[in-house]
C-alpha cells in the first residue's frame, strides 16, 4: 500500500507539472526594483490615509512602473498616488493619482519616488494595501525624446478587417485586479515570449500562465496580463488588455500597445511559422489603420527600448517587410 502511495504521489506530481507550463515571458530586467511592504490596514473606519518612506534609487530611472497590491473592501473608495524627484534638479512632480498600476515616463531621470494611499469606506469594511512593487528603467534621453513626442499624422486609404480575436473569456483569463489607464495608441511593439517557446505551449493554457505569472509574481503583481495581444504558432491571436488601455510589456509603455509572439525566435530556435506570422500582419493591418498608425515609423520591436534581442532576431529582420506588406494593403492619402 505505501508503495502505491509513493507510485500514485509521483504521478500526480508529474501530471501538475505537466497541465501547468511554463511561463515567464521576455520582459526587461528592471534598472531598479523593489517589493516593499506596508503594513497598512483600515477596518471599522470610514477614512484612513498612509504615507510611506522616501524611497532613493541607486540609479536614476526615467520610467517607472507602480504596482500596488490593494485589497479593498466593497464599499471603499481607494485611491494611491506617487511622486518622484527629478535627479538633477531635485524637484519633485505633485503627487499623481492611480487606482493601482501607475507608468511613469519622462526624459530627465528621476532618482527618488513615494507613495501615498487615501481610503474612504462608509461602510467600515476591511482594506488593506500588503505591499507594492516598483520597477525602475533607464531609456537613454535623446530616444525618450523622440519616442514621446506626437508622431505625425497619418490617414490610411483604407480601413482593414479585424482579423478574428479570441476574446478574454474564451481563453479563461483572470478580471484585472483594478481599472485601467486610458491611452492613445501611437506605437506598435512586437515581442515574443521566449519563455514559452512553441514545444512548451499550450494553448490558452499557456496564455493563462503568463496573466497569472504577470498578476502574481512578486517582482511585478501587475494589474493585468502585460500585452495587449499574444499570438500563438497556431496562428490564434489572444486578446490580453484592451488596446485602448496602458499595457506593461516595454517602457515607456503609455500609447504603445504590446503584441507577443509565442516561441523564441533568435537564431536557431523556434522556427516562424507562416501561419503566425500571417496573424500578426493581418494584427498590425488592422491595428495602424484602425488607429492611424504610420507602420513606416511607428512599428517596432522590443529590441528598439531594451537590450534584449526580443522580438528575436528572425522576426526583428522581417519588420521591414512587414511595413511594406502593410503599406501595400492600406495605402496612405
Amino acid at each position: 500500500m505505501k508503495k502505491f502511495f509513493v507510485v500514485f504521489s509521483i504521478f500526480l506530481l508529474a501530471g501538475c507539472f505537466i497541465a501547468t507550463p511554463v511561463a515567464r515571458a521576455n520582459e526587461d530586467t528592471p534598472d531598479y526594483q523593489a517589493t516593499v511592504s506596508t503594513g497598512f490596514s483600515m477596518v471599522n473606519k470610514t477614512y484612513d490615509h498612509f504615507e510611506t518612506d522616501v524611497f532613493e534609487m541607486d540609479s536614476a530611472v526615467n520610467n517607472m512602473l507602480i504596482s500596488v497590491n490593494a485589497i479593498k473592501s466593497e464599499s471603499c473608495l481607494f485611491r494611491a498616488y506617487a511622486r518622484f524627484r527629478y535627479a538633477k534638479s531635485g524637484q519633485w512632480t505633485k503627487f499623481l493619482a492611480f487606482d493601482s498600476e501607475y507608468h511613469f515616463a519622462t526624459i530627465e531621470p528621476v532618482a527618488a519616488y513615494q507613495l501615498y494611499f487615501v481610503v474612504r469606506d462608509p461602510m467600515k469594511g476591511k482594506t488593506e494595501v500588503p505591499s507594492f512593487t516598483a520597477q525602475g528603467v533607464y531609456i537613454d534621453e535623446k530616444l525618450m525624446e523622440y519616442v514621446m513626442q506626437e508622431p505625425d499624422s497619418f490617414e490610411p486609404e483604407k480601413i482593414a478587417p479585424k482579423p478574428t480575436v479570441t476574446s478574454r473569456q474564451a481563453w479563461g483569463a483572470r478580471p484585472p485586479k483594478s481599472s485601467y489607464s486610458q491611452h492613445v495608441v501611437q506605437r506598435l511593439v512586437v515581442h515574443h515570449s521566449w519563455i514559452p517557446n512553441q514545444s512548451q505551449y499550450k494553448g490558452a493554457l499557456s496564455i493563462r500562465g503568463i496573466q497569472n505569472y504577470h498578476m502574481d509574481d512578486p517582482k511585478t503583481g501587475w494589474t493585468d496580463i502585460g500585452y495587449h495581444f499574444l499570438i500563438g504558432p497556431e496562428g490564434t491571436i489572444y486578446q490580453g488588455r484592451p488596446e485602448t488601455v496602458v499595457g506593461a510589456h516595454a517602457s515607456p509603455n503609455t500609447n504603445a500597445v504590446g503584441i507577443c509572439l509565442i516561441g523564441d525566435y533568435d537564431p536557431g530556435k523556434d522556427p516562424i511559422p507562416p501561419v503566425m506570422e500571417k496573424s500578426l500582419v493581418e494584427l498590425l493591418t488592422w491595428l495602424c489603420s484602425n488607429y492611424r498608425v504610420n507602420p513606416g515609423v511607428n512599428i517596432y520591436g522590443h529590441c528598439d527600448y531594451s537590450p534584449k534581442s526580443c522580438p528575436g532576431q528572425e522576426v526583428y529582420k522581417r519588420l521591414p517587410q512587414y511595413r511594406k506588406d502593410i503599406i501595400a494593403v492600406i495605402g496612405q492619402k
